[in-house]
């Protein structure tokens, strides 16, 4: 069978669709991202007191599974922001969560505190998110 010109157009602008819109794949999280309990908090992207952005994202999500796991926190607690130096932690309990730092505010004008207050923020809701009948404050 002989193909027309017409033909050939159709049968290219399919395949070119075909090929653009192709086979759905999932979106991929970077091993940086923070979240619990479907909540973004944030993608830690630099590194800090010798550890790589990667390990310091290892280390928080360790640290949010250690809130999640505490009989204490069962019905809530308290998300605390605190200044050190010219750093900022944020703490649920005695359970140190993030270290903020100088790094951490570098592409933003805000402060290592201010940063800190919004992934606290974020983190008591996602908290109140994976603990259905707790409460989380920030």
């Amino acid at each position: 069978m002989l193909m027309t010109r017409k033909h050939v157009v159709r049968m290219a602008a399919l395949l070119a669709a075909a090929v653009m819109l192709g086979p759905a794949r999932p979106a991929f999280a970077d091993a940086r991202d923070i979240s619990v309990g479907g909540v973004y908090i944030c993608t830690i992207t630099h590194d800090a007191s010798g550890y790589t952005s990667y390990q310091r994202a290892a280390q928080f999500n360790k640290r949010i599974t250690d809130v999640l796991s505490t009989p204490a926190f069962q019905r809530g607690g308290t998300v605390v922001v605190s200044q050190m130096g010219g750093s900022a932690t944020v703490s649920v309990g005695n359970i140190l969560v993030f270290t903020v730092t100088p790094a951490d505010v570098e592409p933003t004008n805000e402060t290592t505190v201010d940063l800190a207050k919004t992934w606290a923020q974020r983190l008591a809701q996602g908290l109140g998110v994976a603990m259905p009948g707790s409460t989380f404050h920030f």
